[in-house]
């Protein structure tokens, strides 16, 4: 018999109850409460400052004018609308009521009533037309505050990450996008590093990278972040999604307890520092390379504005052009100026190899970099082995 084999299986079996044991706990704690609330409860919480509609976990608010005005039509034509849930949190104030989705439900009749949003000229209910919730007859206004909300309240005597509690609702529903359920779940330095950038730098908008659309579905920050994650992982990196979500757990770690250098996690206990290798040394360097390429870039745009003028594509060429910069050690060196000069040659060539496509015209007689880009840039252009193959066009291109 073996007695090794043995050993890990009742080992085994022991780590298995001990989970079933953890969840059953946690599901005995875990509490759900379906109930209705009419909207003039929601009205009070907020007046008495109740009401949270931004905890850590909420998403950015997405919703355009015209969402808000259908909304408000079902409101006032008493049409049902999807669960409000709520997170119920025991304060020294008393009960506070977190969204954990329900926002922009919520966020739209509040400031609705707030005197905030005027209903459109174009409403279903022709009474209301142009006016403002105080402009509105007294029939109305109590049909406003009648209207009923089904409420999921959950709370739980256990310790819960709401964000995953946020994440599976929002799943379920299939409502976000994978930048906005990451917005959920992580906290830690990358994430954090990459909305300051997406809400700071001018740059990112300028070139078409960030936009009032993308930034409202976190887009711009999800591009950035890629940008980031080929610096720290001096690779190509992007796609699948997956594999973003596993490099965001990677970084996921407070800043301040990172250990100053590789001397102090030598010298340290197992447990002193966060499950990484990363230090604050390697944070410096990542921020003197990030700004260095950014820089570059922004150098080169004002030069001859050689990226706006090319941003149809401006994930797939500007995330070429970023790999180039910082995985090429050579690139990275050259004088902006001249990069520029090249990269527009360059670009000025791919679009001519794409309106030639269009007319069912040869490109053989571009450049053979050109035609390589080209080529590779098209159907599955984020696959490992087209990166690669337009990386090295693009490189000897500019280093010509």
């Amino acid at each position: 018999m073996d007695t090794t084999a043995s050993a890990c299986d009742c080992c085994c079996r022991q780590r298995i109850k001990e989970h079933f044991k953890l969840v059953e706990a946690l599901f005995m704690a875990f509490h759900r409460n379906p109930n209705q609330q009419d909207l003039s409860w929601f009205v009070d919480m907020q007046t008495q400052n109740r009401l949270e509609l931004d905890p850590p976990y909420q998403r950015k608010s997405v919703w355009t004018y015209r969402d808000k005005q259908f909304f408000l039509d079902t409101i006032f034509n008493n049409y049902p609308c999807p669960a409000v849930y709520l997170q119920k949190e025991n304060t020294a104030k008393g009960p506070l009521y977190n969204v954990v989705d329900g926002k922009q439900r919520l966020s739209t009749v509040l400031d609705f009533h707030a005197g905030k949003i005027r209903i459109g000229k174009d409403f279903s209910v022709a009474r209301l037309r142009g006016k403002k919730f105080i402009e509105i007859g007294d029939e109305d206004k109590t049909h406003f505050y009648n209207y009923i909300f089904m409420v999921e309240q959950i709370r739980s005597e256990a310790e819960v990450d709401w964000g995953e509690v946020f994440q599976r609702v929002n799943k379920n529903q299939k409502k976000l996008g994978e930048q906005e359920l990451r917005h959920a779940r992580f906290d830690g330095w990358l994430i954090n590093r990459a909305e300051s950038e997406a809400e700071d730098e001018t740059f990112w908008r300028d070139v078409g990278v960030s936009s009032r659309a993308k930034s409202t579905r976190m887009k711009d920050v999800e591009f950035i972040s890629i940008l980031a994650l080929v610096l720290l992982e001096n690779d190509f990196v992007g796609f699948p999604q997956s594999h973003i979500d596993e490099l965001y757990a990677k970084y996921d770690f407070n800043e301040d307890q990172l250990p100053e250098n590789e001397a102090d996690i030598e010298d340290a206990e197992s447990d002193d520092f966060p499950d990484s290798e990363f230090t604050k040394d390697d944070l410096k360097n990542f921020e003197s390379a990030f700004q260095k390429a950014r820089n570059t870039l922004k150098a080169m745009e004002e030069h001859n504005q050689c990226i706006s003028k090319h941003k149809r594509r401006i994930t797939t060429d500007l995330y070429s052009l970023w790999a180039a910069l910082v995985l090429d050690d050579d690139v990275g060196k050259m004088p902006a100026s001249s990069l520029a000069e090249t990269y527009i040659t360059f670009m000025k060539g791919v679009y001519e190899a794409a309106e030639l496509i269009k007319k069912d015209k040869p490109i053989n007689e571009l450049d053979p970099h050109v035609q390589v880009y080209f080529n590779n840039s098209t159907g599955a252009a984020t696959e490992i082995e087209l990166r690669q193959k337009r990386h090295d066009a693009l490189t000897h291109f500019l280093k010509q």
